[in-house]
């Protein structure tokens, strides 16, 4: 019997995005699977002690998790579907 398959997880990314007052204020474009796509729309945003995120649209017309890891200085995106992201 075949193992199911775990989902992955959030994939690293490069963001370029506009810091004004605030490190990381709102993301400008970022990568998707080697891909530049442009931020149309914020949806949605948070900080917390650990992390700063987004729901953006892009313009591929698809929603998405871009959540930046501030101890780690790393950024993750993900696929947005529904209630929340989903692997890609």
């Amino acid at each position: 019997m075949a193992t199911p398959k775990q989902p992955a997880g959030p994939l690293a990314c490069q963001v370029e995005t506009y810091s004004g007052a605030r490190l990381h204020e709102h993301p400008r474009r970022f990568t998707f699977q080697g891909e530049w796509l442009e931020v149309v729309r914020i949806f949605d945003r948070w900080r917390d002690p650990e992390s700063i995120g987004f729901r953006v649209v892009a313009s591929d017309s698809r929603p998405y998790c871009l959540k930046y890891q501030l101890h780690q200085e790393v950024w993750q995106v993900m696929i947005w579907r529904g209630s929340g992201p989903v692997a890609p």
